[in-house]
């Protein structure tokens, strides 16, 4: 049974503890444990952030920061973290587009606060982008479709190895896009990183699923219940789909 869904595709946040100001790199960022090389991989960026002005791409991959070796997002978390707005981030990494390995150093700026109740979709909806917004009030009507839409990919992946179908899961994504683009016209924050990029999260017993679409690719990452990540999956072949581990495959059912 599906129990929630929140925004994902938001940005690596720079947590500091509450009187601090919190410093901001602008970077969200996946583990990819199967890369020999280590580092995790870039999945968006934001613009206008110093990750932004290195710069870095989505597709690109960091390998260190500040010289510590950066092999999940839970050690990049850990070295900038210790870093307040205006301090020095020497990062390592590659271009996706080149296969070159470079080296650049920025500093890091000052996050402006926000807060969860300040997102201006509720947490039952969905759509990849920034929460890191000005409060603004949804229309119900297009809260109301991006639930339906929701609702479809939910139903599409709990029938995964039977009446799945990518391309429409993809269509109801390109849909939440721009339905979200309709709830802030101004297009301030929405959809950092690629061209038509969705993040949608599902919260099952057992952990949480998170469906990425770009460029009508679709992935699968799976997390346990205390957040590490077990399986990151793509979903675009019939092959693929039939590799999805059993175990998965029932968290998935439980989408209905």
């Amino acid at each position: 049974m599906l129990i929630s869904g929140t925004v994902l595709a938001c940005l690596l946040p720079l947590a500091a503890a509450a009187e601090k100001p919190r410093a901001l790199f602008g970077v969200v960022a996946e583990d990819a444990p199967a890369y020999p090389q280590g580092g995790v991989l870039v999945r968006a960026v934001l613009p206008g952030s110093p990750a932004a002005g290195i710069p870095l791409s989505p597709g690109d991959r960091i390998y260190s920061i500040n010289g510590a070796k950066i092999n999940s997002r839970a050690e990049m978390k850990a070295v900038l973290l210790s870093l307040a707005p205006g301090e020095n981030v020497a990062v390592v990494f590659e271009k996706c587009s080149s296969g070159k390995v470079a080296e650049a150093a920025v500093l890091v700026a000052e996050r402006p606060a926000r807060r969860l109740a300040d997102s201006p979709v509720s947490p039952d909806a969905a759509v990849g982008g920034d929460r890191h917004l000005r409060p603004l009030v949804v229309n119900p009507a297009i809260r109301q479709a991006m639930r339906e839409h929701r609702r479809a990919v939910a139903l599409q992946l709990s029938a995964l190895q039977t009446d799945f179908v990518p391309e429409q899961v993809s269509d109801h994504l390109q849909s939440i896009r721009n339905l979200a683009r309709d709830a802030n016209p101004r297009g301030r924050g929405w959809m950092v990183g690629q061209a038509g990029e969705v993040t949608l999260q599902f919260k099952v017993a057992g952990g949480v699923l998170v469906l990425h679409g770009a460029s009508n690719l679709l992935t699968l990452t799976v997390y346990d219940a205390e957040g590490n990540q077990t399986h990151s999956l793509p979903l675009n072949t019939p092959e693929q789909r039939a590799a999805v581990p059993q175990p998965v495959m029932e968290r998935l059912q439980r989408l209905r």
